[in-house]
């Protein structure tokens, strides 16, 4: 009987020995399940360079309308920088957008004063810096949509100089503004197919402005953790003789890509 016992175990412990690699194997396919509330503490961070190709308009303070489109600004671009960074856990987040440009034109022609031709020329110096930063809450936060509400402010500060010169005549003149203006509003971005979403935003605000808002939208395609959009965006201002201007709108479409980690 004793014998019959230590041969069943030797025999079950051989069988357990020469499945063990089998075991293993079937162990690692299923690694253990990283509990939900962890991952909703995780920080995700992302960083969104872009292209806005934004044609320029609004009405000076004396009146004139004022249009440059896309094709004139990227003529006389000598610098800009335009970029996203986006912070969010869990519900919450924190978002900052920031654009800086600089433009620099001449134009020559010539006039005729008491029957004498002259040579006419401007140069135009025109600097901004727009930067919206806010904090947000998801009111929708579902596997494919998540729509957030978000309250913060956005400051515009712009810079112009011109240099006018006709024969042996010659004048200058620049003028500088800043607004600081309170915001609120929505974002959202919607999930087609695995890879394919939209994204879609939209503010107002007011405070040193008489009016600001912003609206855009794009449509995105995820490669790993690189999103790839194209979209239109807009923003307006209404304001009383900011850097010799009354209202200022920039608005075309956008092309860029999401860093995620």
């Amino acid at each position: 009987m004793l014998k019959s016992h230590l041969s069943n175990a030797v025999a079950l412990t051989a069988l357990l020995i020469s499945q063990a690699p089998a075991l293993a194997a079937d162990l690692a396919v299923e690694p253990p399940v990283t509990p939900a509330h962890i991952v909703e503490d995780r920080w995700n961070f992302s960083v969104t360079p872009y292209f806005w190709m934004a044609g320029l308009g609004g009405e000076t303070s004396a009146g004139d309308d004022i249009s440059m489109p896309f094709n004139k600004v990227i003529e006389n671009l000598s610098f800009a920088v335009m970029t996203s960074i986006a912070a969010e856990k869990g519900r919450f987040g924190v978002y900052s957008d920031l654009i800086y440009m600089n433009l620099e034109g001449s134009k020559t022609t010539t006039t005729k004063i008491v029957r004498r031709t002259f040579d006419a020329r401007l140069n135009a110096t025109i600097q901004g810096f727009i930067t919206t930063n806010s904090v947000g809450y998801k009111i929708v936060d579902t596997p494919s949509t998540g729509i957030a509400g978000f309250g913060g402010f956005r400051y515009l500060w712009l810079s112009t100089d011109l240099d006018f010169s006709l024969g042996n005549f010659s004048a200058s003149a620049n003028d500088q503004g800043q607004v600081i203006d309170a915001i609120v509003g929505l974002r959202g971005e919607t999930k087609i197919t695995d890879r394919w979403s939209v994204a879609y935003y939209g503010d107002v605000g007011t405070g040193q402005s008489d009016v600001t808002w912003q609206l855009f939208g794009a449509i995105g395609y995820e490669i790993k953790n690189i999103d790839l959009f194209a979209g239109y965006r807009y923003i307006g201002w209404r304001f009383d003789d900011v850097a010799g201007l009354d209202a200022l709108d920039t608005y075309g479409p956008v092309l860029g890509a999401r860093f995620k980690f």
